[in-house]
């Protein structure tokens, strides 16, 4: 496949910064002694999932917390399997639930969504509305719904490695769709096309690190898919333009670090792959963040001295600036819009100048498009 890299992927350009006013930061979820984590919004903005770990206790749950039009917290739930098998087969322990992902329709089922937990095997297998998906010998997580509801994808062991696999909800669900079957390989985090049932994800190889591909037709994968990228060292945490188009994702191309990562977007042929920022935190579930135009992209600086800010940057490299959350160490970034309101939700430890920087809690901030100018 060919593939071409603008002149930005060799040298920044050299945009105006600025700032932008937001509204004041808004906890939504936090616990002693534990860490809230990946927040994710529902398809109808009026509620978000998010995880909590207790390191100490060595817990993972789930919680959806709701909240009124105008962001008014209402209350919150534990998501549960609702069987107490599961919790028999951990010595009376609470089942971990993990990697909600939302259907896109919320009246789709009674509980519009699908997680990860310990399933009849005592592996992680999928689950979702009081039934069990799967049930392999291997894990099943990362499950993700595609836009029009007819697929889940998600990654399993069943295998050596590991490869994406897809339920068609329309179809067999008895005999799951293998999307990946490269040679030496472990393919994962699937994230569907907004636009078409495209398939991105990433796969990782030993020697040659980690590479992000897409499947055009999950029922002919063997003839439709192909590699967005290819290069020496990893891009991850791939993430979808708006319009299906394009791809923003992090790299550490080129960098004497491999631990050092830079923003880049690229073509979904692979063309066009231009560096947007360089030294970003990289998200621990999710990767750069799209405004809904298509136009600016969100993502946190590795910047210590600043608490790691939100910045945000145009995806023609034009301007760029920071989103002044009024929080410190910030990483987890989730956008989504309510007519001409932006809401972002993200992980921070703590309010800017709290000494407290032990837990992580989530926090919201809203803005417009408006607010993203340049001085």
């Amino acid at each position: 496949m060919k593939k071409t890299i603008s002149l930005a992927a060799c040298a920044l350009l050299a945009p105006t910064l600025a700032s932008a006013e937001v509204s004041s930061p808004r906890q939504i979820a936090d616990r002693p002694s534990a860490h809230c984590q990946a927040p994710r919004w529902s398809p109808d903005a009026l509620q978000i999932a998010y995880d909590v770990y207790n390191p100490k206790k060595d817990t993972r749950e789930t919680w959806i917390a709701k909240f009124t039009p105008t962001l008014s917290k209402t209350g919150e739930d534990e998501v549960t399997t609702g069987r107490s098998a599961a919790s028999a087969m951990l010595g009376g322990k609470k089942p971990p639930i993990v990697e909600l992902a939302w259907a896109p329709d919320m009246k789709l089922l009674s509980k519009p969504y699908v997680f990860s937990s310990r399933g009849p095997k005592k592996n992680f297998d999928l689950f979702a509305d009081g039934s069990w998906l799967t049930s392999n010998p291997g894990n099943d997580g990362q499950p993700a719904w595609s836009g029009d509801g007819r697929f889940i994808a998600y990654a399993s062991q069943r295998q050596q490695s590991g490869d994406i696999y897809v339920l068609d909800l329309a179809g067999d669900t008895e005999k799951p769709l293998q999307a990946t079957a490269f040679q030496g390989s472990t393919e994962f985090r699937p994230r569907w096309s907004p636009t078409k049932s495209y398939l991105l994800f990433t796969r990782n190889r030993s020697e040659k690190g980690q590479d992000i591909g897409v499947v055009i037709d999950v029922t002919r994968p063997a003839d439709t898919t192909k590699m967005i990228t290819d290069w020496t060292g990893d891009e991850i945490r791939p993430n979808w333009s708006p319009d299906g188009r394009r791809i923003a994702f992090y790299s550490n191309k080129g960098n004497k670090s491999d631990k050092v990562f830079d923003l880049w977007v690229i073509d979904i042929n692979g063309e066009n792959a231009t560096k947007l920022a360089d030294d970003v935190v990289v998200d621990d579930h999710y990767g750069p963040q799209w405004t809904p135009d298509g136009q600016t992209l969100l993502y946190v600086k590795r910047d210590f001295k600043r608490n790691n800010p939100v910045m945000w940057v145009r995806t023609d490299g034009s301007a760029t600036g920071r989103l002044d959350t009024g929080t410190q160490l910030n990483s987890d970034l989730t956008l989504t819009a309510r007519g001409d309101q932006l809401m972002l939700a993200f992980k921070a430890q703590g309010q800017t100048g709290s000494s407290d920087k032990t837990w992580e809690r989530l926090y919201v901030v809203t803005f417009t498009a408006a607010d993203l100018t340049a001085e």
